[in-house]
């Protein structure tokens, strides 16, 4: 039986002011928007026979869909901030770090002044920018600053990889079909699918590479709880064959650049030396620059090359006939588009379908963003997303870190996944944002805050031994996120507001 997205997606606002009600905020929130990019559609497509629909992009770009899981849940968390808790906006102060997240939220706005476009369309994608992107990284900022809530939110995306691991083991034997059973049309879904042990699986998500990048952001953080010692068990499970299964779920969901940067990036996990981690960052941030940059002014031609170069035509053969030629492919569309929105380079066209102007279209998010957006929307992009990193590699770290346990690197390591992904795909993992919010302020490190921690009419720990199962899947997830955090609440923290430093909370 499919169910109507557009109903679902609306559902999900009810749900979530029920999150904020029966449970502590941060629970609320991950609950929220990690659940939800776990177990919501995409947006209410319009279905078509075209085998290849490459018009359709990820959920984070502003394009003819409002309605999507990166709008719903934006807007839930928002609705939940100003509900239940509106007196800690008053309590946030901008930085110099929070600088490109205003420019990427703002962006859409001034591209619309700069083309001759409807000022509507520009109100229209601000909105959905700020929604998409601006909340989730507002949200972080308020409440995932400090360490203790930091860990918090990297357990919740190990549990949201654990309750994925039955549906890639599923779709790996029968195919991507579950989003189609559940809500129907779903663009890309057998492209690429077909692998060397069965199929790739997608789940809910965008797609095959986005499950990936899941998959392998959980087993990244599976792999540092166990390697410090941080926790014995997960779900009663223990965390080294949580970390064992995430990760191996990851290789067998086949999807080779997810593959590739987990095993790059395990040495932020391993490696308690700051010169190592740092040197990688380094690395990696150059690199990312210097791919964008080499592009935009196309000082290399990937046709030439494989034309040209014996090594470069030789990888191109034998990408082709294991059947990873999709690389080398993206990259050459990338190339194709680049003079395009090179046509207006500081604010873009303000359009989401700019490439419409060319054949087929960009794949990378970064191409895609310089074309709608401009250098401002490029560098705004990319900096927001390696701030945190460079913070983490390069400053001292928060008062309430312990420097041996390295959480900041394993977090770290988790945004350079995605931000190298963003390279060759235009879909983010856009809860990643809390993370990231989180990351770019330590200033509340040291000190005293008050949360609440019970909610009306009952207390917390009365409230969480009735979970109603009948909300299921939601239901599990959320029992299985309060069930770590209730672990890590000392005894006798009844009390309604707490004013103990945040190295000692958790709520």
């Amino acid at each position: 039986m499919i169910v109507l997205p557009a109903a679902v997606l609306l559902g999900w606002i009810p749900i979530s002011l029920y999150f904020f009600f029966r449970y502590p905020i941060r629970i609320a929130i991950l609950l929220v928007f990690i659940g939800g990019w776990a177990l919501l559609p995409n947006a209410n497509y319009i279905p078509t026979s075209d085998p290849f629909p490459y018009w359709f992009l990820g959920a984070g770009i502003a394009t003819n869909y409002f309605l999507t899981k990166a709008t719903i849940t934006g807007f839930c968390g928002l609705l939940g901030l100003l509900l239940f808790d509106r007196r800690s906006i008053r309590n946030i102060k901008l930085t110099f770090w929070d600088i490109p997240m205003i420019i990427w939220c703002i962006v859409p706005l001034l591209s619309t002044i700069a083309n001759p476009i409807p000022l509507t369309d520009g109100l229209r994608g601000e909105i959905y920018q700020v929604l998409a992107w601006g909340i989730p990284y507002l949200l972080g900022r308020i409440y995932f600053s400090d360490t203790n809530s930091l860990r918090l939110a990297a357990e919740a995306f190990v549990i949201a990889g654990l309750f994925y691991i039955p549906i890639c083991l599923i779709e790996i034997k029968t195919g991507p079909k579950l989003y189609a059973h559940v809500y129907g049309y779903l663009p890309y879904q057998w492209i690429g699918a077909k692998r060397y042990i069965g199929y790739r699986p997608i789940g809910f998500l965008e797609g095959g590479n986005q499950l990936g990048i899941w998959m392998g952001t959980a087993a990244l953080i599976a792999v540092w709880l166990w390697a410090k010692r941080i926790v014995t068990h997960i779900l009663k499970i223990p965390i080294a064959w949580v970390a064992l299964s995430l990760f191996l779920t990851t290789l067998l969901c086949q999807s080779g650049g997810s593959i590739l940067l987990l095993l790059g990036l395990l040495p932020f996990v391993f490696m308690s030396h700051k010169a190592f981690p740092r040197i990688l960052a380094v690395v990696l941030i150059i690199g990312i620059l210097s791919f964008a940059g080499a592009r935009l002014a196309n000082v290399i031609s990937i046709r030439a090359l494989v034309n040209h170069n014996a090594t470069a035509h030789f990888a191109a053969s034998f990408l082709k006939k294991i059947g990873r030629g999709s690389f080398g492919w993206r990259l050459w569309q990338d190339e194709l588009h680049v003079n395009i929105a090179l046509h207006k380079p500081l604010l873009g066209y303000g359009e989401w379908d700019w490439w419409q102007r060319g054949n087929l279209r960009p794949w990378g998010l970064w191409l895609l963003a310089f074309g709608m957006y401009g250098v401002f929307g490029l560098l705004a992009l990319e900096a927001f997303q390696l701030a945190p990193v460079v913070r983490v590699v390069w400053f001292s770290l928060a008062r309430s870190d312990i420097e041996y346990l390295n959480l900041r690197h394993a977090l770290a390591a988790a945004i350079l996944m995605t931000a190298v992904d963003n390279l060759l795909n235009s879909s983010m993992i856009l809860p990643l944002l809390l993370i990231i919010g989180g990351m770019s302020t330590w200033e509340s490190a040291g000190k005293q805050v008050q949360v609440d921690i019970e909610r009306p009419h009952s207390t917390w720990h009365e409230q969480s031994t009735k979970l109603d199962v009948r909300m299921s899947p939601v239901a599990g997830l959320s029992s299985a996120i309060l069930t770590e955090y209730r672990a890590k609440i000392p005894r006798g923290f009844s009390q309604k507001k707490s004013t103990l430093p945040h190295a000692a909370r958790y709520s």
